[in-house]
């Protein structure tokens, strides 16, 4: 598993939760890699964990950043500097090198927050992992946020909350809901609608098949587990 920490919203503890869920999971140390995208930096000093990876234009690191990433270095983690100026965003970058240079699923923490702009560059980068063939999710307190062109299935012992959203992405989409409080049968899902949003898991599981299209799935809750 790949975990990229970037630079929205992202509390210590939530970041230490979902480190220590992996490896109570049954997965060994060197089976996990983390990545640090410019501000993420900050987030996982903070809690005490220290990337392979760390890559960015850094122009808004504060000084003590600084002076940890240089000691990250010391310690083999590798530093990328990205220049200000250019195309592609941190996380971008730092999940193409996660498509790279690792294998597995791929997590992005810290790619929800105030910055609406970054939240929607955050959700287009799902397409780039469809074309790429890599299992890659968005993950903050309370949204899990996938995106599919085919079927998923969500187990309701292990759902993200208790809603189910689906979006058509880059048009409309056909779409069959199994298991749902409110199932659809081949229904044509299209933008401008609301009919996709507060869905709930009625069975042991749940199935969302995509026939054409593609789809933005988000499984939420209202508040984060430790404020209920």
């Amino acid at each position: 598993m790949t975990l990229i920490v970037t630079g929205g919203y992202l509390s210590t503890a939530f970041l230490k939760r979902q480190v220590s869920l992996f490896l109570t999971e049954g997965h060994k140390k060197e089976d996990f890699c983390l990545i640090a995208a410019d501000r993420g930096a900050e987030a996982c000093a903070s809690a005490g964990l220290r990337p392979a990876f760390v890559m960015g234009d850094f122009d808004s690191l504060q000084e003590s950043a600084k002076e940890t990433l240089a000691q990250w270095e010391k310690r083999g983690t590798q530093i990328v500097t990205l220049p200000v100026r250019k195309d592609d965003t941190d996380t971008e970058a730092a999940l193409r090198l996660a498509m790279e240079r690792t294998d597995g699923a791929i997590t992005i923490l810290g790619g929800t927050g105030s910055r609406l702009d970054h939240v929607l560059g955050n959700l287009s980068l799902l397409r780039l992992a469809l074309q790429e063939h890599r299992d890659v999710q968005l993950i903050d307190p309370c949204n899990r946020i996938r995106m599919t062109e085919t079927a998923l299935t969500i187990k309701k012992a292990e759902q993200y909350g208790g809603y189910v959203s689906i979006f058509p992405c880059g048009g409309a989409a056909r779409v069959t809901l199994e298991g749902f409080a409110y199932p659809l049968r081949g229904f044509l899902l299209e933008g401008g609608r609301t009919i996709g949003v507060s869905n709930e898991i009625a069975e042991n599981e749940a199935r969302i098949l995509v026939e054409s299209g593609r789809l933005l799935v988000i499984e939420s809750r209202d508040r984060p587990l430790d404020e209920t």
